[in-house]
């Protein structure tokens, strides 16, 4: 049996909903092969699931940490949130010496490249953190990117490291439904990097012309956080109120309908009965929720950055378009092209069944079966 340690910050919220890294360990502890340890260091939440979880340990202490990888002797430590950390650096050497395969789920996105600042003390730091990225991607076994995206921004910091992409995998059921006249969008925390203010913009041209609704999923980001393209900070409430204040300037009170977070079953068919899903996103490390509008059978307008291209398949499961012009046009074309808007709906299906976690699953065990056996797993 290969013993896997999965090293995580969290796994869950507070309401007991699992992250999307959990499902990793969640769907080897199918496999009788695999003895699962989940260790978290910050927070200590268990998924709320009906389903046989994986042994989960609360850690936060650094040196109670090491001495639960001495004792457990894992064959592999998959590591999900601390990429970058001075923590990781040092399980790494103890992994070279205890002989333990190590891999890295990074999610890490251009926004967190070191740079050059104003101030010598951050630009120091920075280097500091270079260093300690340079250092780790030399030292892992392999790296893990949900999507080309990834790894070519690793690249930046060192230009060759073991890598291999094997993406997020879906739960949903892959069907559709009879669509009902309403545009989707979804998201976990609604920010500036969301873009649900360019979404009411676009939203008030498409209503001129074709009356449909707009279901807004999630709640507000709490607290603070940086816009790297305005260089200021903002809080969620801020931006709520901004939101609000552009729904009544746009006059769509009676066009746009905020539903609050919605799990599950009843996410799903919003995803099922929307005509299309609409998230214009600035930056994403993957893009689940592109995947289960696939899953849905809903194409996708969004824009042509980061993770998103290589997800959404443009003019295939969806469009891309930078600008709000161009995505007026794409959801326009959508309501208004019957025939294209069907093989969209036949393109998302079959695009969504390589995202199915029997899929992924298939994956993680050949990459963790290759690493132990000493293969070659790129």
């Amino acid at each position: 049996m290969i013993k896997i340690i999965h090293l995580m910050k969290d796994c869950a919220d507070e309401k007991g909903i699992p992250n999307i890294p959990f499902f990793v360990p969640l769907y080897l502890n199918i496999s009788r092969n695999y003895n699962n340890l989940i260790i978290l260091t910050r927070y200590n939440y268990k998924p709320k699931l009906k389903k046989e979880l994986p042994k989960i340990k609360y850690i936060p202490g650094k040196l109670a940490l090491i001495k639960e990888i001495l004792s457990f002797r894992p064959n592999v430590i998959i590591i999900y949130h601390h990429f970058g950390s001075p923590i990781t650096l040092l399980l790494l050497i103890i992994c070279k010496i205890l002989r333990i395969k190590t891999v890295t789920r990074p999610d890490f996105t251009e926004y967190g490249l070191p740079k050059l600042h104003k101030s010598p003390i951050k630009t120091f730091i920075d280097f500091l953190r270079y260093i300690l990225f340079y250092l780790q991607l030399s030292l892992f076994d392999i790296i893990v990117g949900t999507t080309r995206y990834e790894i070519e921004v690793l690249e930046r910091l060192k230009k060759r490291f073991r890598n291999k992409i094997i993406p997020w995998m879906t739960e949903y059921e892959i069907c559709s439904d009879n669509k009902e006249e309403f545009i989707l969008t979804v998201s976990r925390g609604w920010s500036d990097r969301r873009n649900l203010h360019t979404i009411l913009r676009v939203f008030a041209e498409i209503i001129k012309e074709r009356k449909y609704k707009l279901i807004v999923v999630g709640k507000f980001h709490k607290g603070t956080y940086y816009i790297p393209d305005e260089n200021r900070w903002e809080t969620g409430e801020e931006y709520k109120q901004k939101i609000m204040r552009l729904i009544e300037e746009l006059n769509l009170e009676d066009y746009v309908e905020f539903v609050g977070v919605k799990l599950g079953k009843d996410l799903q068919e919003l995803y099922r009965k929307a005509k299309i899903f609409y998230l214009p996103s600035k930056n994403e490390t993957f893009g689940m929720v592109y995947v289960e509008a696939m899953a849905s059978g809903t194409p996708i307008v969004a824009m042509k950055n980061s993770a998103v291209q290589y997800v959404v398949k443009d003019g295939v499961t969806g469009f891309l378009r930078n600008d709000e012009e161009g995505q007026k046009e794409a959801i326009l074309k959508l309501l208004t092209d019957e025939k294209l808007y069907k093989e969209m709906q036949e393109n998302c299906l079959k695009e969504a069944e390589k995202y199915r976690w029997e899929n992924v699953i298939k994956k993680w065990e050949r990459l963790i079966k290759g690493l132990v056996e000493g293969k070659d797993v790129c």
